[in-house]
């Protein structure tokens, strides 16, 4: 898995547990919507995405050019 894959699935999931707490009327929903929502515009106005920044860290990217390996991990 590369780190830009990782995050669009915990990007998935974390909808998916706003969805739950939506059906639970939960008021921690609208806070949770209200984070995605911030991260999504910081994300499309700046071209940055911390939590893609922080799993760059830990996983390797999905479009880095491996020159030691000669593929491109997708």
């Amino acid at each position: 898995m590369c780190a830009e894959r990782i995050t669009r699935f915990m990007s998935v999931i974390m909808l998916v547990v706003i969805m739950y707490f939506v059906g639970a009327n939960a008021t921690i929903a609208l806070a949770l919507l209200a984070f995605m929502a911030i991260m999504t515009a910081i994300w499309g106005a700046f071209d940055f995405c911390p939590s893609i920044y922080m799993m760059k860290k830990i996983f390797p990217s999905c479009y880095c050019k491996c020159e030691e390996k000669g593929e491109n991990n997708e």
